[in-house]
């Protein structure tokens, strides 16, 4: 008969504490922008589409780049290497426009390329630098760290409510 207990052993609480953090990991898209990694919370990605002709809106910021219309829905479209002040190259074909979601309200981010989903938990997010000036870190809501293969990449996660957060002046 066996007893109705386990043994508490170093191996029984380590599986423990991957249980609980595989609970409390989150997915995160990443995608290139710039030549750098960066991501967004996967809850916050409506659908991923192809580049498009971009009708031009005047008198908008210059990261703004034009609007689309997806399903009906008229969408803002940001060039989010503009809006991250990063240096200005040609898009390619696998430049992609990730149809995001603040509070219910879409927004279009233009990107370099998508890369996949990598799933971290909060042990292997790390907040911003400190060093990083509040203009430059507002963007960002940490860093998050993984392995690949045997390389540690690192992906910028992005502060996605203050990157699509603008003001229209007349």
């Amino acid at each position: 008969m066996s007893a109705p207990f386990s043994l508490a052993t170093e191996e029984t609480y380590l599986r423990a504490i991957d249980r609980h953090e595989a609970r409390t990991s989150r997915a995160v898209l990443t995608f290139v922008v710039g030549g750098e990694t960066y991501g967004v919370d996967i809850l916050h990605i409506r659908e991923i589409i192809k580049m498009r002709t971009l009708t031009e809106v005047p008198r908008t910021p210059a990261f703004v780049i034009g609007v689309i219309s997806v399903r009906g829905l008229v969408i803002p479209v940001l060039d989010l290497r503009a809006r991250l002040r990063l240096e200005d190259t040609p898009l390619t074909r696998a430049a992609r426009i990730l149809v995001v979601d603040r509070d219910g309200e879409p927004f279009g981010l233009l990107v370099d390329a998508v890369s996949g989903v990598v799933r971290f938990t909060e042990s292997e997010i790390e907040p911003p630098p400190a060093t990083l000036n509040v203009a430059d870190g507002s963007f960002l809501s940490g860093i998050g760290r993984y392995l690949s293969g045997r390389r540690q990449r690192m992906v910028i996660l992005l502060a996605l409510d203050e990157v699509v957060s603008f003001q229209v002046t007349r």
